[in-house]
């Protein structure tokens, strides 16, 4: 296995034992006060981690105010999505696998967005891949009837939310990327979007106690857990980066990425939940989903058309 393939395999891991975590802090919390003080330790630990790498690679904090406004608007996003992420598991029913599955859906908004504000044309390849996406989403779900999909279970539509927040903040990425913006460096750019986590999730956690009430009394088990999720956010990035760096393209790695997360968050859901189950809709799912995701992806599509033809 080439080193970048590794890298992209262990980001899909890290993904899946942070979906794992927040899953155990959902059901300790039960309250998405829970889930936003969670995401303020994990975040805590985002900003600190990336402070000391800095420190350590004398790397310079210092931005101009157009990558700090960068900065605060990514991590605004990626914080309301972090919340989810703990939110979606503080109700019944609630899976890894399938939890896992809709996060990586982020490349229909993202497919669409492209589309509507960025003049990137929707072939008809893409549309059979967003219809294999949907009916994927409907095998992962076992089979259900369709009266069902018209009012879907609660954490199933705010899981909903996760792709949407993802697919922004690509669109964010793009859209800056095409501006003649000095280039941030990954250490300086964690820090701050870190610490923007921080400060919204302390605004937030403010809010809901003061407008509802709640109390922080949460067993060790949160706790333990919301520190750990700060370091897998930190193996996370810090995977992500060395894949790059090992020769890995944004078309392949991807897919490599995606595909280990999906995979591993069935099979490791099932193994530490009782309540979840490996089933024939989900295996059917991730077979399927291979194949959509190719359809719709146009840098995957083109890599696998070079590399079979």
């Amino acid at each position: 296995m080439a080193k970048w393939m590794t890298w992209a395999v262990a980001e899909g891991g890290t993904k899946t034992t942070n979906n794992l975590i927040s899953k155990l802090i959902g059901i300790a919390s039960g309250s998405f006060l829970g889930a936003v003080v969670a995401y303020l330790v994990t975040a805590s630990f985002q900003a600190a981690g990336a402070f000391v790498g800095s420190r350590l690679a004398k790397i310079s904090l210092k931005v101009s105010r157009q990558q700090l406004w960068r900065c605060i608007l990514f991590g605004t996003i990626a914080t309301m999505s972090g919340w989810v992420v703990v939110w979606v598991f503080t109700y019944p029913g609630s899976s890894v696998g399938v939890v896992a599955f809709i996060a990586t859906m982020s490349i229909i908004p993202g497919a669409l967005i492209d589309w509507l504000f960025f003049g990137h044309p929707m072939r008809p390849r893409q549309w059979l891949g967003i219809g294999l996406f949907l009916l994927a989403g409907y095998m992962i779900l076992n089979f259900p009837p369709l009266s069902l999909l018209a009012q879907p279970p609660t954490w199933v539509m705010i899981a909903g939310l996760i792709p949407l927040f993802m697919a922004l903040n690509e669109a964010l990425t793009q859209a800056q990327a095409d501006q003649t913006m000095a280039r941030l460096h990954p250490l300086a750019n964690t820090f701050w979007v870190g610490t923007t986590s921080v400060v919204v999730s302390i605004a937030a956690a403010l809010a809901v106690v003061w407008r509802v009430g709640g109390q922080l009394d949460f067993p060790v088990i949160y706790w333990l857990g919301a520190a750990a999720k700060g370091l897998v956010l930190v193996g996370m990035i810090s995977f992500k980066l060395l894949s790059y760096q090992g020769g890995g393209t944004i078309a392949i790695k991807k897919l490599v990425m995606q595909g280990s997360y999906l995979i591993s968050a069935m099979l490791l859901g099932v193994l530490f939940y009782a309540d979840e189950s490996l089933t024939l809709g989900k295996v059917m799912a991730v077979v399927v989903y291979f194949v959509a995701f190719s359809l719709t992806d146009n840098n995957t599509w083109s890599y696998l058309r070079r590399r079979s033809f």
